[in-house]
Order: structure tokens, then sequence, then C-alpha cells
């Protein structure tokens, strides 16, 4: 009887040339995937814009004008506009008016502590709450903002800001840091306080009631909403913040575009990162939402005088696309 043998397994040359072809085969998956993500993440930020620029045409259509981009308490359009994005009860749950800035009112924000102890009640924070339509999928999730701006003062005070707010952006410290509701996206307001540079302003400033039809630019060449990141900042403890990734607030109304041109890059890091400007963490852009409803990526190498006629509604330069 003849016997024959089968051999079994791999010979280690075998193991490793198999071992080869899989990381090559995942060197070339991992950056498709990348892409894939970055286009979804894309997708979903500007339908997140397109909807919040809706509202605003929604909000215009009932009120006859838009939302200001601050009212005396400091409260921002995207909480006027939270009835037209299927949130009336957070709305409702707001106490407006009912203190000097809407940041001191209990009922909206804890008491500052300096300690991460949230008082309860009440068991929802007028200012509390993270939506989905607010957040772009690309940028840090919602808890890992050490902070976020509340309201944006520049200029003179009871002309581009509501008077006794300190001047600059003011952030919430602890432990109201942990409660106030995230936002991605803020209005459009302009080069700078409106006050210095009237020609300049956006659609969204200090007690404005705009209507689309008497932006000057067009709405098709003007800025309403933008992406806004946020970026790191060394609080090294004080107020109870720790250093960290910064961000911006659905009551911060809106934010000025002569700060800076746009960023795109990690909001993390700590030496490329720009806070106080309009940023994403997409590749190389952001994305904004113009006056008429449209939703289109802003490449982050604009150059600066081309950015500020963008965000700008009575400049007299459109910018076409």
């Amino acid at each position: 009887m003849r016997r024959t043998s089968r051999r079994v397994g791999f010979t280690l040359i075998e193991l490793l040339v198999v071992i080869a072809i899989i990381a090559i085969l995942i060197g070339l998956l991992v950056p498709a995937v990348q892409k894939v993500r970055e286009a979804a993440a894309r997708i979903s930020c500007s339908n997140n814009l397109k909807q919040l620029a809706l509202a605003a045409h929604d909000y215009e259509s009932t009120v006859q004008y838009l939302p200001s981009g601050m009212d005396v308490n400091g409260v921002g359009c995207i909480q006027y506009l939270l009835p037209y994005l299927e949130q009336d009860n957070l709305y409702k749950n707001f106490s407006f008016g009912q203190a000097p800035m809407w940041y001191q009112d209990p009922l909206d924000r804890p008491p500052t502590t300096g300690t991460d102890n949230v008082p309860r009640p009440p068991a929802l924070y007028g200012s509390e709450g993270n939506l989905k339509i607010l957040q772009c999928p690309a940028a840090p999730s919602p808890e890992s903002y050490v902070s976020v701006c509340m309201v944006v003062d520049y200029g003179t005070a009871g002309v581009d800001y509501p008077p006794p707010a300190p001047y600059g952006h003011v952030f919430s410290a602890a432990p109201g840091r942990l409660v106030v509701g995230r936002s991605n996206y803020v209005g459009m307001g302009g080069y700078y306080a409106p006050s210095a540079a009237p020609q300049w302003q956006g659609i969204f400033t200090y007690k404005s009631k705009n209507k689309l039809a008497s932006i000057p630019d067009g709405t098709s060449n003007t800025i309403m909403f933008a992406e806004i990141a946020g970026g790191y900042i060394g609080w090294g403890g004080s107020g109870g913040i720790p250093s960290g990734t910064s961000g911006y607030s659905r009551m911060c109304g809106f934010n000025y575009s002569g700060f800076d041109v746009p960023y795109a890059g990690p909001a993390s890091n700590p030496n490329t990162s720009k806070w106080w400007a309009f940023s994403s963490q997409h590749t190389s852009l952001i994305v904004v939402a113009m006056g008429d409803g449209s939703v289109r990526p802003i490449n982050t190498s604009i150059d600066f005088g081309t950015w500020i006629y963008l965000t700008g509604m009575q400049d007299g330069v459109p910018v076409s696309f």
C-alpha cells in the first residue's frame, strides 16, 4: 500500500508574504475609509447649516425680520430659532430677560463656584442640552470641550453689546462649563463692531433686526451662519476650568470675521488652533450657510479681504462663487 503525505500550514516565508499583503491592503483601505468619513461629516454638517438657514427664513416669515444676533440680555440668535428647529421645549425652558445677562440667571446657568458640583434643581437648566443639529460630526464631541463662550463683547457697550457685560469673549466658569449647551455654529457678525465699521457689519449683530430682502450685497453673496470648532486655551484651572479645547454655546449669537481668516485643523492643538476664529476639523475648509439658504465650502486659504467681503452685508463688494 502506498501512502501519500499532504503538507498542512504555511512556511515562515509564506506567512510573512501573507502578512505583508494584508498590511498593504490595510494601508490602501484606511485612507479610503477616512475620506468616506470626512465626506459623510461634511454632508451632515452642510445639512445642519441648511436647517439653520431655513429656520432663520421661517422666523423672518413669521416675525417679519431675522432674530437679533444678540439681545439686551446677551441671548443669541440660535436660541430664538429653537422653535423653528423642532426644539420648542428647550426654548420654553429658557428664562428670557430675567437678569442683566442670561448667564447670570440661576435658572439658566448654575452660579459660579469654581467646582464641578452642579446643583439641582432645576432638573434642566435653561442653557442645558446638546442638540445633534448644532454639532458637526468632525468637531470635538460636546463633552470634550472644557468650557464654552457664552457671549462675544467687542466695541461700545450699549451700542455693540449690552452693558454691563465685560469686554471680550466671555466663557463659562465651573460648574456652568459642564452645563451650557455646545454649538459648532454661530451667526455671522461681520468684520467687527458695527459702530467701528458699519459698512462691513454682518447679518447678526447686537439688537439687529435685519430683513433678507434688505441686504444690500444680496443674500447669495453674504454669509449667514458659519462653523466654529473652538480651540485650545490654557486655563490652568482658572475659574475651575482645566486647560483644553474651549468652544461656543448655542446662546452665543455670533462671532466677528475680522478676528482671523477661517482655520481648519485639530481644535486641541495648543500651537496651531485658533479658538477665536471661525473654524472646523474638515480638511482645508469650513462650511457656511449663505443668506439665501445655500450652503458652501470656504477654503482656509481665502484672502482676508475676500473673507471680509463675504461676511459683510453692505460693503458694496459682492463676491461671486
